[in-house]
């Protein structure tokens, strides 16, 4: 499947709000956990059944109920009836192929954000899409794998003093948010290592491997451009919110999240003109380098020209040439060549034409 959009055949001709999966199915089976706390107590579900969503919100605790494997379409909806969430927004859980973005409905805030992953073997990035809806007291996302970024999370909500645990799901959204942009700058500062490597490749010795490199690099690049860039519209339009389910104090963590995300974009653009300046190295130290064959190679030919013009009046047929039987004759016409040739040879130094 295209990793920069989705194909959407399953969903042609079907009514908005229609829940089908859209993607790549990535887990045989779909589980759910949840985690209600507050700044006391903790309680943690490691496996929930789709019996126990009506029990799972209870009063004074905060939740986060967390879905592992979106194709199971029965059970987006069986969430969404328990919650009441929006049709569309049950709908945009199932899409694998969302743009990141936030959007706010009746009581509810939803985002879609993309999980980055970088394989050290075949140097290309993984991605996930993972979906966060923010309703009274209550977290729900969902993700396509298991793997992810958020057992430092889960680790800060088992330890009392920590904000997460004083605060409510807002904030513990932030967290995540937060935790997904880390992810994204370790991607950035290892495809920018990797990238100024190249370059002192580049200005000692310029190899095809390097150019595909670089055009592996490129393509990566703009994956991350794509993913990253509508970050900083997310992190805006959730800061600038006027719901009730954001509170005062998670705002100034908000800015510090939008910071890091335009850091993060300014980081990529550099080293996308990074990349396409190392094929203008490669380029021109290509071009150079034929110039230079060929400027040794026309040096030869203007070096041989008189020589040959030389040798072709002496291997004429004519009798009557005073030179033939003189008896130093030969001597003296090789003597000839290597006098001009020299003399052509100081005259292209003298000119640093060679």
């Amino acid at each position: 499947m295209a990793r920069f959009l989705k194909k959407r055949l399953e969903k042609k001709g079907t009514a908005p709000g229609s829940l089908i999966f859209v993607g790549t199915q990535k887990v045989d089976k779909s589980q759910m956990e949840f985690v209600s706390y507050n700044s006391e107590q903790i309680v943690e579900m490691a496996k929930v059944r789709k019996t126990e969503l009506s029990v799972l919100q209870k009063p004074d605790l905060n939740g986060w109920l967390n879905v592992v494997g979106v194709h199971d379409a029965q059970l987006v909806e069986k969430i969404g009836n328990q919650f009441r969430l929006h049709l569309l927004l049950q709908e945009d859980v199932l899409n694998t192929g969302q743009r990141p973005k936030f959007e706010e409905f009746d009581g509810q805030l939803f985002m879609v954000v993309k999980m980055l992953h970088f394989d050290f073997e075949t140097e290309k990035i993984e991605s996930e899409q993972i979906s966060l809806i923010i309703v009274k007291d209550l977290l729900i996302t969902f993700q396509e794998i298991p793997r992810d970024v958020f057992d430092p999370i889960r680790e800060r909500l088992l330890r009392p003093t920590t904000k997460i645990r004083q605060r409510s799901s807002d904030y513990l959204a932030f967290s995540m948010l937060d935790a997904v942009s880390d992810r994204y700058m370790e991607i950035i500062e290892t495809f920018g290592e990797r990238i100024e490597r190249i370059e002192e490749e580049l200005l000692q010795q310029p190899r095809q491997e390097l150019l595909e490199k670089i055009n592996l690099y490129k393509k990566e690049i703009n994956f991350l451009r794509k993913t990253i860039r509508p970050m900083r519209e997310l992190v805006s339009k959730f800061k600038r919110s006027d719901s009730e389910l954001i509170d005062d104090f998670t705002l100034p963590y908000l800015n510090d999240l939008e910071d890091h995300i335009t850091h993060a974009t300014e980081a990529i653009e550099i080293y996308k003109e990074m990349l396409n300046d190392q094929i203008n190295i490669y380029n021109s130290a290509l071009n150079n380098k034929l110039n230079d064959i060929i400027r040794v190679l026309t040096i030869f030919s203007v070096v041989f020209i008189p020589l040959t013009f030389l040798a072709g009046i002496y291997g004429t047929n004519f009798e009557y040439l005073p030179e033939l039987k003189y008896p130093y004759a030969y001597p003296i016409f090789w003597g000839a060549l290597i006098v001009v040739a020299l003399g052509m040879i100081y005259f292209f130094r003298q000119r640093k034409w060679l």
